[in-house]
């Protein structure tokens, strides 16, 4: 399937969005542009998106995983703890006729487990997210980070753009054996999610990071 990067976005930005979206699980919606451009790095610039098994935790209401499915990803596996959000996260799917790529299964990041054999296929996992940066409950981040490190052959995480997270993300990546291959800046947009946010789009400083394992 052969599509213009053009097209997707306007796709992704046509995808439904948070109904009641919930602030103790650091829920925003992060535009269409962004997150195709942050999939097309990582398909594009690395390969780490076609024909692969590509886990987006904390999914959503889905936007990376649709900009995964079509770029080409042989499987995209969604995981989100909110029901509500993968009930829109389905119907997105089947408005855009990817259900034969997008599975989507709804439970809590730490507990979930996966047996890299009994996958449908025998192929190279590439997990990408937009983990909570810990705002509302501190250490959240490590908790989608750790469980990334122990089934993934190449992890695409999303962080706050500052020096003592990154010097953090860096430790805690050595003492899983893993680490930050690349990073870059990146200026995210964040669609007005709350009824306190005045702006209808808000700039956000991140840092994308490209884990490996040593």
């Amino acid at each position: 399937m052969f599509i213009k990067k053009k097209e997707i976005i306007s796709l992704i930005q046509g995808t439904k969005t948070f109904k009641n979206p919930k602030i103790a699980l650091e829920q925003y919606t992060i535009d269409a542009e962004s997150a195709i451009n942050i999939v097309y790095h990582a398909g594009v610039e690395y390969d780490d998106i076609q024909n692969t098994v590509v886990f987006d935790l904390g999914a959503g209401t889905g936007r990376l995983s649709i900009a995964s499915a079509f770029l080409g990803a042989a499987k995209v596996i969604s995981i989100d703890i909110d029901f509500e959000a993968l009930e829109i996260l389905l119907e997105n799917v089947i408005n855009l006729n990817l259900d034969h790529v997008i599975n989507i299964v709804c439970c809590d990041v730490s507990t979930l487990e996966i047996r890299k054999n009994k996958l449908m296929h025998p192929k190279n996992i590439t997990t990408i997210m937009n983990p909570p940066f810990g705002v509302k409950h501190r250490f959240a981040d490590r908790i989608f980070l750790k469980k990334a490190f122990s089934f993934s052959d190449v992890v695409y995480s999303i962080h706050l753009l500052n020096e003592k997270v990154d010097r953090f993300i860096k430790h805690f990546a050595s003492r899983f054996n893993w680490k930050v291959d690349y990073s870059f800046p990146f200026n995210m947009k964040l669609e007005r999610t709350y009824s306190f946010h005045e702006k209808k789009v808000k700039n956000i400083d991140v840092r994308i990071y490209r884990f490996m394992k040593n």
